[in-house]
């Protein structure tokens, strides 16, 4: 993974030498920069449309597909680790379940920070995503497909160990659509400003509203909502989007399961959304910081709340 995100930067970025960060190198570039007629920069290229596909059980090692761009597609028949998607800015990148020795197909999960800070893009996991999926999204699309197994009993405690999100779901994200079918796991949504999370409702194994409510992280100042008409071309896009990489894989049973979730969407998910108190502080602040020229103005008025005692002007 880290070697494919150094060559799609040194690609995006038009740096014409090979890895490393010495000084001949650099001036290597320079050089041929300026034989190439372009007065020494260097020459950029276009990232070229490349499919990569890891099939046979495959488990990548970190960071795979970190820095992500338009016509890069990684599709991984397996898991994957670590580091999956982060910072990507475009592109996509699948995990699916993989074949065993017995044909049977498991896993399809991805280990901490799934789509990290990832601002474009389309980001799939079948299985199940450890802590910090999403955390930063500023604009990517992610569906983490991992389903319950079990009715949930959260009177166990460490309900992050059972569910198919291992914590901190969506923290301090920003934009982007996020779909979860399974159990978001605890923790969810601290700092979120922006963006949506669609859940699934799963009545017959204890995953309702108060359910959800409690997988809300303690603070987190966001609103539990149905769903509505302006949710419907985005549920319908991310199962569609989902629903193609079953087929791929010839899941078929599993895709029309999938695409059946839009058959009842209004009963079936419900979305995560910041307040609209919150979102008007951060519209309110993003104006001042372009009017001062990004210096925030501390105690003003047009950041302040009247509308609740945890925002009351001091004296």
């Amino acid at each position: 993974g880290t070697h494919l995100s150094s060559e799609l930067t040194r690609r995006k970025r038009g740096w014409d030498w090979p890895s490393g960060h010495s000084e001949e190198t650099r001036e290597y570039a320079k050089v041929r920069g300026k034989h190439q007629g372009n007065g020494g920069e260097p020459k950029k290229e276009r990232v070229p449309r490349v499919l990569l596909h890891f099939h046979s059980s495959s488990i990548p090692g970190n960071g795979i597909g970190a820095f992500n761009t338009d016509g890069i597609e990684i599709m991984v028949e397996g898991g994957a680790q670590d580091g999956v998607a982060k910072s990507a800015s475009g592109g996509k990148v699948v995990v699916m379940k993989g074949l065993n020795y017995d044909g049977k197909r498991i896993d399809g999960s991805v280990g901490k920070y799934f789509a990290y800070g990832a601002t474009r893009g389309t980001f799939i996991a079948q299985g199940n995503a450890d802590s910090r999926a999403c955390i930063r999204l500023s604009g990517a699309n992610v569906v983490i497909g991992g389903k319950l197994e079990a009715p949930i009993d959260d009177r166990l405690g460490f309900m992050g160990a059972r569910a198919n999100v291992k914590g901190f779901l969506c923290e301090y994200m920003t934009a982007g659509r996020v779909l979860v079918l399974g159990d978001p796991g605890p923790w969810c949504c601290a700092g979120m400003t922006g963006g949506v999370l669609y859940l699934r409702l799963d009545e017959e194994r204890g995953l309702n509203l108060e359910a959800i409510r409690r997988r809300l992280a303690r603070g987190a100042n966001v609103e539990i909502q149905p769903v509505g008409e302006g949710d419907e071309a985005d549920l319908q896009y991310l199962l569609d989007e989902y629903a193609e990489q079953l087929n791929r894989t010839m899941q078929y049973d599993e895709m029309e399961e999938v695409q059946r979730l839009l058959e009842n969407w209004r009963s079936t998910f419900v979305k995560v959304v910041p307040s609209h108190k919150k979102r008007r502080y951060f519209e309110r602040r993003m104006a001042l910081e372009r009017l001062h020229t990004g210096k925030m103005v501390k105690h003003s008025a047009l950041l302040h709340f009247s509308d609740g005692p945890d925002h009351r002007r001091p004296g």
